[in-house]
Parts: C-alpha cells; sequence; structure tokens
C-alpha cells in the first residue's frame, strides 16, 4: 500500500465515522447503517449482536430520545491490520450526551471509545465490528443553570435541524432515496 493509499483510506474511514454521529444524532438511523457493512457484528453496551439486532434496539429506543450528541475525537487509525490492506482498526473518543423525551428523567454523559474493525469491500471501508468501551458515565439535571437565550439556533433531530441538507447529501451519495 502506498503511503497515497494509506492517506486515502485514513480520510474515507474518517469520513464513515463523522457521517455515523452525524446520522445518529440527526436521527437518521437509516443513513447510520450505512457505516457497516451487512454483516457486521456491534458490541454496543446495552445491546451486543448484529447489526440489524442492534440498529432494532436503535430504532425502539429513539422513540424516547429527546436528542442524543456524539463528539467524537481524531481517530487513531492503523491501516493494514494484520499485514491485509483491506483491513483497518481504528480507536475514537466519544463524548456521549442523551436526553430522554421525558423531562423528569437525568441527562446521560458518558466517555466512551469507540474500537472498529472496518473492511474494504466492493471499493467501500465500512465497520465490520465495533465494540462500544465505557471509560466514565455521569448523571445529572437536564435544565442548565442558566439557559441560553431564545436568539440560538437551536438544534433538532430529523429535517427540523439546519444542517438537515447535509443529511440529504449524505444519503444520496449513499444510494438511500427519501
Amino acid at each position: 500500500m502506498t503511503e497515497i493509499e494509506e492517506l486515502i483510506a485514513r480520510a474515507e474511514i474518517g469520513a464513515v465515522l463523522a457521517r455515523y454521529a452525524h446520522a445518529i444524532d440527526r436521527g437518521d438511523r437509516r443513513l447510520a447503517r450505512t457505516c457497516y457493512h451487512a454483516d457486521a457484528i456491534d458490541n454496543h453496551g446495552r445491546i451486543n449482536g448484529s447489526v440489524d439486532d442492534v440498529f432494532a434496539f436503535f430504532e425502539s429506543y429513539g422513540a424516547n430520545l429527546r436528542g442524543t450528541y456524539h463528539f467524537l475525537g481524531v481517530p487513531l487509525i492503523v491501516v493494514g491490520a494484520g499485514g491485509d490492506p483491506g483491513r483497518a482498526m481504528a480507536e475514537t473518543y466519544c463524548l456521549y450526551r442523551r436526553e430522554l423525551l421525558d423531562p423528569e428523567a437525568e441527562v446521560l454523559m458518558q466517555g466512551l471509545r469507540y474500537f472498529d474493525v472496518f473492511e474494504r469491500r466492493a471499493e467501500a471501508w465500512r465497520i465490520a465490528h465495533r465494540t462500544v468501551l465505557l471509560d466514565w458515565e455521569q448523571r445529572g439535571a437536564g435544565a442548565p443553570g442558566v439557559p441560553a437565550p431564545p436568539s440560538w439556533t437551536r438544534g433538532g433531530r430529523g429535517e427540523a435541524d439546519v444542517a438537515w441538507p447535509i443529511t440529504e447529501h449524505l444519503a444520496r451519495a449513499e444510494g438511500l432515496r427519501r
């Protein structure tokens, strides 16, 4: 593998990670699903199994969410894992925030790491195996001590979010119809 090929692989893997966080936080599980190979395995803490099992869980769990926030650190990517140029490992730090629809429920903050094995198949890098590592968590009240003024543009899920055109573009690039 040339240095240029490795740089391209790193960029493509980084784009998959960013697409996942964007899609999950916008509530677009269909787009998030494109980050995985069809036979992928995901140990996601509450659910461990096939990617289909994990996304079925996300679908049911998502009905209780006001929103999520995944802030990803720069991934540490090793291309050519085990001598195979079509495999890579990535460790990505993630600050995760979850807020439920129930206004009485506590907000959850977690320090996570994604340990992913990526494979390049059919000219596309996707997650073949994911393990979510929980390093720490904290729960607390959802309302801020000093709320922001209404002049702020608020993020949202789905088409209510100002960044939704990015979701539409990514969905078209992945061959998803809306």
